[in-house]
């Protein structure tokens, strides 16, 4: 009797010890067992065709390869409407306002009307404190290279991370220029150091009869000065920055800190370095394109060796690089800083890499999800935060990473070392690499920080300035009521900003 009961007693235990074993791999293996139905991805461009465009083509693998897993679910792609950076803005916002945005939106260039959007926008908060489904890491933060700076350089005011995207992890910028290298070494150019060899250059290669540089001010690339101007503008009032940056995470300013800038009357348009920095764009135009106020040529006037500098950035590299009609060498190089010998305003503050958040840990695309999804049902939110953990967790980064122009790799490590066996990629790459972009991308230092459609405000005036239809004065005197009713809005929104305590 007594053996009996000890095997009963043996027997209870294996079966308690299997119970307590069997759920969790019965969880690992039917997660997401219960996902059915249409899950709808509103893209930005037809990321299912554009085979030379690595960062947005990998993407959709990498959510096809999602969609294999679950056959029950069918995956939906919605265009985001509208051809410029503008336009598709406005469709997103538009949709966002209406309840009328797909389950979950990949895009670029997230903004507060995204990041800030506490009551329409779903916060990840919560999951990324839990782990990944799809990492073996403690949690779903810790999936983010460089102690997840790219969820630090889009964090709402309010602590809330409701946009998470793939991460680039190395120390270069997003942005840069291209330029034919053939004709440099040609004209004895040298690529410039400072901001008054980059006007004595392309003083050089109009006398030689070349289109110095394409600016574009019209047309889907219309949006491409305002990085010149970031670019300057931050490094001329880096003392500005510095003194608005007052909460974590530092080296980047929110909505907040960028509302707080202007009303404390540290971030003004009687500083005369904005003025100035419009000036300088206005008599570097001097080399651009004669019609640069249109829109540009259909075709590449840089692959036809007619212009000498282009902007470029790390998601159209491909179309340089791949492109079979450059029969020339080419290079890239960052914008140089405005000296002090170059002008009153100028220093020597290292400028700020800009271009999508323009800093490493910017993988450029982004996910959201609207809270209409949950609208829709737990279910389709589940998918869709589930598909959000896919493309973020290390194995899909490390596929969206490979397949980039520049690899992964760890910041501080100088361009000869990532490609020491290949001289000719160093020079075409080295303008990502110089100046480095980890702690030193785009400090936010912008209208568009706390409300986009001022900034579509302050491209207009700036189109009206360099047609010679107003001055700057003019055009700062119609920005500032603009100006004063939009920190007015941004204010009444946010009254938990207690703004009685800002001096």
């Amino acid at each position: 009797m007594k053996k009996k009961w000890f095997k009963l007693i043996v027997l209870c235990g294996l079966l308690t010890l299997l119970l307590a074993v069997v759920p969790v791999s019965l969880a690992q293996d039917t997660h997401g067992a219960d996902f059915s139905g249409e899950l709808t991805v509103a893209v930005w461009g037809q990321i299912d065709l554009v085979t030379d465009r690595p960062d947005a083509y990998v993407m959709h693998e990498i959510f096809q390869e999602w969609a294999a897993m679950y056959p029950n679910v069918t995956l939906k792609y919605e265009y985001i409407g509208g051809t410029g950076v503008a336009e598709r803005f406005a469709w997103i916002n538009t949709n966002l306002l209406a309840g009328t945005l797909p389950d979950i939106v990949l895009m670029y260039f997230p903004g507060p009307d995204i990041t800030n959007a506490v009551d329409l926008v779903y916060n990840f908060n919560e999951d990324l404190a839990q782990p990944n489904p799809y990492s073996t890491n403690p949690t779903w933060f810790d999936d983010f290279p460089l102690d997840g700076l790219v969820l630090n350089n889009s964090v709402a005011s309010d602590g809330g991370h409701r946009v998470v995207g793939p991460t680039l992890s190395g120390d270069t910028g997003v942005t840069t220029y291209a330029y034919n290298k053939t004709v440099f070494d040609e004209l004895g150019i040298d690529v410039p150091q400072t901001w008054g060899e980059f006007m004595s250059i392309q003083q050089t290669l109009q006398d030689a009869g070349y289109t110095p540089f394409m600016m574009p001010m019209a047309g889907p690339d219309a949006f491409l000065w305002n990085w010149a101007e970031w670019t300057i503008r931050e490094q001329l009032m880096a003392d500005v920055i510095q003194e608005c940056d007052f909460e974590a995470p530092f080296g980047n300013l929110n909505d907040k800190e960028m509302v707080y800038c202007v009303v404390t009357g540290k971030f003004s348009l009687s500083d005369p370095r904005i003025g100035e920095t419009w000036k300088l764009l206005k008599e570097w135009s001097a080399y651009w394109q004669p019609d640069f106020l249109s829109p540009p040529p259909e075709s590449d006037e840089f692959a036809a060796g007619k212009v000498a500098i282009v902007n470029t950035m790390n998601l159209r590299l491909a179309q340089i690089a791949n492109n079979p009609n450059i029969n020339f060498e080419w290079g890239t190089f960052y914008e140089p800083p405005v000296t002090a010998a170059d002008n009153e305003y100028g220093n020597d503050v290292t400028p700020r890499r800009v271009g999508n958040l323009g800093s490493a840990g910017s993988g450029s695309l982004y996910l959201f999800i609207p809270l209409t999804t949950l609208d829709r049902g737990e279910l389709q939110l589940d998918m869709a935060r589930d598909l959000a953990q896919w493309v973020t967790a290390p194995a899909q980064v490390q596929q969206w990473c490979a397949a980039q122009p520049i690899p992964c790799f760890t910041p501080g490590t100088p361009i000869e070392e990532v490609f020491p066996d290949n001289p000719e990629r160093v020079v075409q790459l080295r303008g990502f690499f110089e100046p480095g972009a980890y702690q030193n991308g785009t400090s936010n230092l912008a209208w568009a920080t706390f409300d986009r459609a001022l900034d579509g405000e302050w491209s207009r005036l700036f189109t009206e300035y360099m047609a010679d239809a107003m001055t700057v004065e003019e055009a700062f005197d119609e920005f500032q009521p603009l100006l004063e009713d939009s920190i007015a809005r941004t204010l009444l929104a946010h009254p938990e900003w207690d703004t009685s305590t800002w001096k």
